[in-house]
């Protein structure tokens, strides 16, 4: 457990599993809202992370969970801008290049940005050299919110890349973006995705109900996971709150006003390439959407059919029951072991 300082004035709190050097893979994982890592390990309904004994995938996959904003130890949110999905996709990415050991250059005239990593300053090498960081293929994903946080890392990298491009004036390269974006992000998991357009204005309204009640009403009306009904599981205690209270108000009015890109956005921030390129490079499958359909208005399956259409080559799994979803950790582990 420890604290990393991505940006001035902004620390996260992370946790690690797997080997400090010589992983071939750097996962960065972002927990669901109000939940913790702590809640996580309490469910264990995706710990990709904790392998039976003798899987390799310990040894070959680096992977940093943290609190998001706001959560945990992590920096205080003293604003709903602070940590909107957007704001906390652009923390996931900064904390993924710092670990990685390379940061990308900002835009010029935006070396303030908050995508660039390090705000006010030109971004720089941090503890090896691009090439090397580059052998360490890069995973980022979550559950819920932390999934949302993936989608808009990755579509920052990619805006980030287009920027790159255009300012090389190098027309010929436009086709290849998907290329440069692959370079960066080798893959996304993205779990019980949220609720999405129509259904995220209505889950909006509810957001912003709790965050009027404050944070006790709150954590005392926090109910056990929906796919736990009819388990053995089904009595368990929901897990604490993971917010901070002294965040709650903007944290909770940050998801209220967040939602995932259009469908367009979605397909050019996944498009990687038409079909006799995919195969050239393997028919290797980048995007793994892990959800459920067992009641849960949060989390519906809707959000993956979603998904599904704006990326058509992504792997979708929808669960229906608890014992499906125990086969999670190993869908994870066997996804992030083909790239």
């Amino acid at each position: 457990m420890g604290l990393e300082t991505i940006r001035e004035g902004v620390a996260l709190e992370t946790r690690e599993h797997g080997p400090a050097t010589g992983a071939e893979t750097l996962v960065v994982w972002g927990h669901g809202l109000c939940n913790s890592m702590g809640g996580e390990d309490i469910e264990r309904l995706w710990d990709f992370w904790r392998c039976p004994d003798g899987d390799p995938f310990a040894e070959t996959a680096r992977v940093v969970r943290y609190h998001a904003r706001g959560h945990g130890l992590s920096s205080r949110a003293s604003s709903p801008d602070e940590c909107t999905w957007e704001a906390l996709g652009d923390d996931m990415l900064a904390l993924a290049r710092l670990k990685r050991g390379a940061l990308a250059t900002p835009s010029k005239g935006d070396e303030a940005s908050r995508g660039d990593g390090i705000s006010g300053t030109r971004a720089e090498t941090v503890g090896a050299d691009f090439a090397r960081a580059r052998r360490e293929k890069l995973v980022l994903g979550g559950a819920s919110m932390g999934s949302a946080s993936a989608v808009f890392a990755a579509k920052r990298a990619r805006d980030e890349a287009l920027s790159n491009r255009r300012r090389s004036n190098d027309d010929e390269c436009y086709d290849d973006l998907d290329d440069d974006l692959a370079r960066e992000i080798d893959g996304l998991v993205l779990v019980i995705v949220p609720t999405m357009r129509e259904a995220r204005r209505a889950r909006s309204r509810q957001i912003e109900s709790a965050a009027a009640r404050g944070f006790d009403a709150t954590a005392a009306r926090r109910k056990p996971r929906p796919i736990f009904k009819d388990t053995p599981r089904a009595n368990e205690p929901a897990t604490p709150l993971g917010v901070r209270a002294d965040s709650f108000a903007s944290v909770m009015r940050a998801s209220a006003m967040s939602d995932f890109p259009d469908e367009d956005t979605l397909r050019r921030t996944f498009s990687f390439g038409d079909a006799d390129r995919s195969a050239s490079r393997g028919g290797k499958t980048r995007v793994l959407v892990l959800c459920w359909d067992c009641g849960d208005a949060t989390h519906p399956a809707s959000s993956a059919a979603a998904l599904r259409a704006a990326i058509p080559h992504a792997h979708v799994e929808i669960a229906t029951s608890l014992e499906q979803v125990g086969t999670w950790g190993e869908t994870i582990r066997g996804f992030i072991r083909s790239l």
